[in-house]
This record gives structure tokens, sequence and C-alpha cells, in this order.
């Protein structure tokens, strides 16, 4: 029987609620980026915003921190147990620019190994098991040869695990590209689903991803200065008249605290307080939230 792998072990999908595909709780890339904001905690502050996200309607979490970004599967376990709320831990690495040293002396081999070891057996020395490859990431515009060899070991290990393989696209770019990969190695696409394509806005492009198989998702939802709410949220609607609901995942890729709503920021409610709103207000029906929202991320997770 297909369970989702969470940090507090393998639940039955049912049990997973209205879950966030892509989301940031612990994350540290100060190192990378010379800035405080950019560190989330397992803390008062963090503690509170989960707390209000459950309020808010949220019953699961897609943590997508991998190997070089402050990733703390430890300190996960603790806000999900607190919180009694599922999450699911990454293995992976993000992208060139914020590879650790070893990315570059390994082989693709041995990458792939490292990623199975991690969903099967433990992650850093703990039983805490990822349930995700993610987020495996292409640069802005451009796929280096690291991130190929990056992308052809994690696709290697979706094929051997099962396991769901969700990718980042540099502001929406190279999603077409990402799936030229999948195809050389010929990947189960109904595993894999592609990261930030609100930031994208080519419907062709949408269209011919999701004609390939793939999920995708809209998944800075919140962060208007990339794009606004109102873009967003036509792009939604023109998918959804198409038919493509079943493909469709949301989430609001959290990365600083500044971000958060305890601080005045939009916060990971939003996409319940907001988004969600404001696409029934469009005529939306609650079948459509519910396939993007949970039996999307259900069937995705699930192996």
């Amino acid at each position: 029987m297909k369970k989702i792998r969470t940090v507090q072990g393998d639940i039955p999908p049912h049990q997973l609620g209205q879950t966030m595909i892509h989301e940031h709780v612990i994350l540290d890339l100060s190192h990378i980026r010379q800035d405080k904001d950019p560190i989330l905690s397992d803390d008062a502050m963090m503690n509170e915003e989960i707390n209000r996200l459950m309020l808010a309607g949220c019953g699961g979490i897609v943590e997508v921190t991998n190997r070089g970004m402050g990733r703390d599967v430890e300190s996960l376990y603790q806000v999900s147990a607190k919180n009694q709320v599922p999450i699911v831990a990454a293995t992976g690495y993000y992208k060139q620019d914020y590879y650790p040293k070893e990315v570059f002396e390994q082989t693709e081999e041995e990458i792939t190994e490292l990623f199975i070891k991690e969903l099967i057996e433990g992650i850093e020395g703990t039983s805490i098991r990822a349930g995700i490859i993610s987020e495996i990431g292409s640069s802005l515009d451009d796929i280096t040869e690291d991130e190929k060899k990056v992308f052809r070991a994690a696709l290697k290990a979706q094929k051997a695990t099962g396991a769901p393989l969700s990718t980042h696209c540099e502001l929406g770019t190279m999603g077409s590209a990402q799936l030229d990969l999948m195809n050389q190695i010929n990947a189960d696409f109904s595993k894999i689903s592609l990261g930030h394509q609100d930031l994208n806005g080519s419907r062709e492009e949408y269209e011919y991803l999701l004609g390939a198989g793939v999920y995708i998702q809209f998944d800075t939802i919140g962060k208007n200065s990339y794009r606004t709410n109102e873009e967003r949220i036509e792009d939604v609607l023109f998918l959804l008249e198409k038919g493509w609901a079943s493909q469709i995942m949301l989430s609001t890729d959290i990365t600083k605290k500044s971000y958060l709503k305890v601080n005045e920021g939009f916060g990971y409610e939003y996409l319940f307080t907001t988004f969600i709103p404001e696409l029934k207000n469009r005529g939306v029906s609650e079948e459509e939230i519910h396939l993007m929202m949970v039996e999307n991320p259900r069937r995705f997770l699930a192996f």
C-alpha cells in the first residue's frame, strides 16, 4: 500500500489535509546571501506562524529545504509534533550557486545513492527519512553541467524508489529543458512536479508541460513583487477552464523571516486567507480547490 513519508513516519494518504506543496520551515541561506533574513528556525515566532496557518485550514506541509540549505530534520520533527501537522522532508541539492562543495566532488552514481539512502534509511544519522526529492534546481535561463548531473541522479533515485520529485525553475524558466532531461531518463512524469511555474506566465508552456503528464506548481503565491495576484489568478482560471485541475498544486515558498505574517509579511496563511477565497469569488468550485489542495498532493506524494 502506498504511504506518504513524513518526518514522524509513514502515513496513509487520507491523513493528509490541505497541503502546501513547496515550503521552507527550517532554512538557513545566510552563508550564501550574507543576510540574516533567510534564516527560519524552530522558535516561538515560527511556531506561532504555523499555529496561525493551521487555524487557516492547512493540513500538511512539504518542506523542500535540502542539503546545503540549512536543512535540520530534527527541528522539523519538533515543529511537526508541536503543531500536529504532517511535514514531508526532502533529500536533494538546490542549484549551482547554492551547492555545497561535495556536489562537485561526487559522481552522478554517488549522488544517486545518497538520495536513495536518505529516502530509505534516514537523513544525516537520524531515523527520519525524506519523503520527496526536492527542490532540484536549474539556474536562470540555464541548466549547468553540474545541475544536469544532479538532475540525472535525482531522476535515477526517483525511478529506483518511486518517490515524488519536485523541481526548482528559477523565475519560472527552463521547465521545457527540465522536461527534455526527464525524457532522456524515461522518467515517470506522474511522480514529477515542476516548481515556480506561476512566475513563468506562458500559457503555452503551461499546457506543454501539463500535456507531458507532470504536475506544475503555482507556489510563490503572495510574492506579488514578482507577479500580481491577479495575473496568477487569471492563469489558474485559464488552466481550470482547460481541464487541468488534476495536475496543479499551490503554495507560497516562504524563505525569509520578513515574509512571515507575525512579522507583518504575507505569511504562509495568505494562500488560505486571500488567494483561495479570491479563486472562489471568481467561480472556482470547492471540488477544484479540493483537487489542487488535497487530492493532487496525496496522489503525488504517496509511494
